[in-house]
């Protein structure tokens, strides 16, 4: 009896061994993985919603994978140049909604350019009832997942160009073959008085022009100064400009400094800190110029006047 029971526990215990080495290989296959993409790209709508960006579930997405390190995009902004040769640099980010009548659930898959399911988070829920502050308080949770992997890309050569993806058209004038390798015909007969004799006629090549294909030049190549008027709603219009090694945002009605904003490694991203809280804030300026602030209530956008 004693032996049995011996048996049965080290038996369960080399199961439980077991699937903590599987799940430890898991993790760090997922992490050696994703650490190869250097782009992470966002659809500006999911099957499941009814508009874009609705309830600003995409730009929340976005957001939070930039705050993890990563380089995301929405799948309506324009590329990067280099993501623009080569889409196998990103992954897809997939919100799946797998809401039920009284609960929200929802994980993220990241997907790569061969539709292979590359990491998947665990299940996230909550029953709260406002569908925008469900949606966003499961997301935020599953970036649980995806901030524990560490991620930092490694520039890997691992990532596979599709060969049709590397093929570039660019201006060039194709030269006439050389001598040895020219095209002939068949050999042509002259005929002479008395002999009768073959030569072989070369054929040329006529250069042939490629037009270039002219590929618009990317919004991100474009890094607007962050120094300038913006709204800051219940602040009103206010102005950030430069003091010192950081920037600092005064009221224009009341003409106070209520916040100080910090550079980062990322041209386009600062760090806010309010003077009202205590809690520093991830800033992101888009394109358009505008500031994109991570706040309790989703994302704070501050759109900027001049």
């Amino acid at each position: 009896m004693k032996k049995n029971q011996s048996f049965l526990i080290m038996n369960k215990a080399s199961k439980f061994s077991f699937i903590f080495l599987l799940l430890s290989y898991s993790a760090m296959f997922a992490q050696k993985s994703i650490n190869s993409y250097k782009y992470i790209i966002v659809p500006i709508q999911y099957e499941f919603q009814k508009s874009e960006d609705q309830y600003q579930i995409n730009s929340l997405t976005k957001f939070l994978f930039n705050k993890a390190g990563f380089t995301a995009v929405l799948s309506n902004e324009t590329y990067p140049e280099e993501l623009l040769k080569n889409n196998c640099l990103a992954l897809k980010a997939v919100v799946n909604n797998n809401s039920s009548l009284f609960t929200t659930k929802a994980t993220i898959d990241l997907i790569d350019c061969y539709n292979n399911k590359v990491f998947s988070t665990n299940e996230r829920k909550t029953k709260e009832k406002e569908y925008r502050k469900a949606y966003h308080a499961v997301i935020r949770e599953t970036f649980e997942d995806i901030e524990a992997l560490g991620y930092a890309y490694n520039g890997s050569e691992s990532v596979i160009i599709p060969e049709v993806e590397k093929r570039e058209i660019i201006s060039k004038t194709v030269e006439p073959a050389k001598a040895e390798n020219k095209l002939t015909e068949a050999p042509k007969k002259i005929l002479g008085e008395d002999r009768i004799e073959e030569v072989t006629v070369p054929l040329v090549e006529k250069p042939v022009v490629v037009p270039e294909i002219v590929k618009p030049m990317s919004k991100s190549a474009f890094v607007k100064a962050i120094e300038g008027t913006y709204n800051f709603g219940k602040w009103g219009n206010s102005k950030i400009t430069l003091k010192g090694e950081h920037y600092s945002v005064v009221s224009g009605e009341e003409n106070f400094e209520f916040a100080t904003l910090y550079k980062t490694s990322k041209p386009n991203f600062y760090i806010i800190k309010w003077n009202a809280f205590k809690q520093p804030q991830l800033v992101e300026m888009d394109s358009e110029g505008s500031l994109k602030v991570d706040s309790e209530n989703g994302v704070a956008i501050y759109k900027r006047i001049n």
